[in-house]
């Protein structure tokens, strides 16, 4: 089946996160992605599980596959004139290149737009970054832990009031920083496919956490107040809301329609005589009075184990759903039915469980072809068959650490 990206190339420059899962979202849709990484190590990303010591070990690098699914790899040592000339071939044959080192570094290995767009004047050349290509932090490094989760106002903004800052999850600003990246890479590949044009396409983490927390900064930029922390003991519509039930799981109610969707709530909560009383029966109403009402639905909703009221909630036409652990999620037959979840099999000779983009497409849907390289596993492969190099040139790159 013919692929949606099918016959476009894609440079991956670029460790840890946010760049590779860019490249990744690419390399799903059909791109052919030749990762480059560095002759002494590799990807940062390779040795994360042994480092890290917030995720769980095990025999498959589920980190570093995530990151690089359906990617070609080779090594080239960038600091030497040779590996340099190597790279340039390739932006030659190449349509994207994807880059996420500090605006310093990419200048002293000639890897800065002006050198790559002399080469390919139509290549898309895509900057991700901490804190933009602009300003006084240009070249200050970041990880999205600081550059997108503390850095934008998403962490301030989390857990109640008083309490300890929120720790960001693994990947959380990266994931969905490189998400946006693909699309910009995309516009551009759109904008060149109708005019020859290559240019420049730059992302940042700040300005993914800034999106991201778009409402919440529009606000702000409105108004010019802060928008503080709110307990769920003092949400205005206390039926978008959180609850604790009998057996300590939560369920969440989203009926920011109060009043369409009230008298369900009541029925599934065995609450109906609170349906029409004065101080409930209107949106406004339960809004003025939500000190009182939540109280009620914490003693209602802790009357029953979570799976009770998921039976009883599901009969009514109202809007909610269970507050899932990560291990409750992996097990959850929708995303398996949605094919967000994917099980291939892995090299090392294990099953292994993988996450697929969150869409699909009738006609050229993504697809899991291969699993991460492993270190100069195509280097071979690319420099003979792509850039036409020869068996003993490679063998003087070999004794020169140009490659391994």
């Amino acid at each position: 089946m013919k692929m949606a990206l099918e016959g476009i190339r894609v440079i991956d420059v670029s460790e840890a996160g946010l760049a590779p899962v860019c490249c990744r979202i690419l390399a799903d849709m059909g791109a052919e992605v030749i990762k480059v990484e560095r002759t002494e190590g590799g990807d940062q990303t390779r040795g994360i599980l042994k480092i890290s010591g917030n995720v769980p070990v095990y025999d498959i690098n589920y980190v570093f596959e995530f990151y690089n699914f359906n990617k070609k790899g080779i090594t080239l040592d960038l600091k030497q004139a040779e590996g340099r000339q190597i790279l340039y071939k390739l932006v030659e044959k190449s349509d994207v290149f994807v880059c996420n080192f500090r605006p310093h570094a990419l200048k002293s290995l000639g890897l800065e737009y002006e050198t790559i767009a002399r080469i390919n004047p139509g290549i898309i050349y895509a900057h991700l970054s901490g804190y933009g290509v602009h300003g006084p932090e240009k070249d200050v490094g970041a990880y999205d832990f600081v550059g997108y989760w503390a850095r934008s106002g998403v962490m301030a903004s989390l857990g109640e009031p008083g309490t300890p800052l929120a720790f960001q999850l693994p990947g959380f600003g990266d994931n969905t920083t490189g998400m946006y990246s693909a699309c910009a890479i995309l516009m551009a590949l759109f904008h060149r496919e109708r005019t020859g044009e290559g240019q420049e396409v730059c992302t940042s983490l700040l300005g993914g956490g800034i999106w991201s927390m778009g409402i919440v900064l529009s606000s702000v930029l409105a108004t010019g107040l802060e928008y503080p922390r709110v307990s769920r003991k003092d949400a205005s519509n206390p039926i978008f809301n959180s609850y604790e039930c009998a057996d300590g799981k939560w369920v969440q109610l989203a009926c920011i329609q109060g009043d369409r969707y009230w008298s369900g709530v009541c029925r599934a909560l065995d609450i109906c005589d609170l349906e029409k009383d004065p101080r409930f029966a209107t949106h406004e109403k339960r809004m003025e009075n939500h000190d009182a009402l939540i109280p009620i639905l914490d003693e209602a909703f802790k009357s029953r184990p979570r799976d009770e009221w998921a039976e009883r909630l599901g009969r009514e036409d109202i809007i909610w759903t269970l507050v899932r652990t990560p291990a409750e999620t992996a097990a959850d037959p929708t995303p398996w039915a949605n094919g967000y979840y994917r099980e291939i099999d892995h090299p090392s000779g294990k099953k292994l469980k993988a996450i697929m983009p969150p869409w699909q497409f009738s006609k050229t849907p993504p697809s899991l072809r291969k699993t991460a390289p492993e270190l100069g596993q195509h280097t071979e492969e690319v420099l003979t068959e792509l850039l036409g190099y020869t068996w003993d040139e490679l063998t003087a790159f070999k004794e020169k650490k140009v490659i391994i």
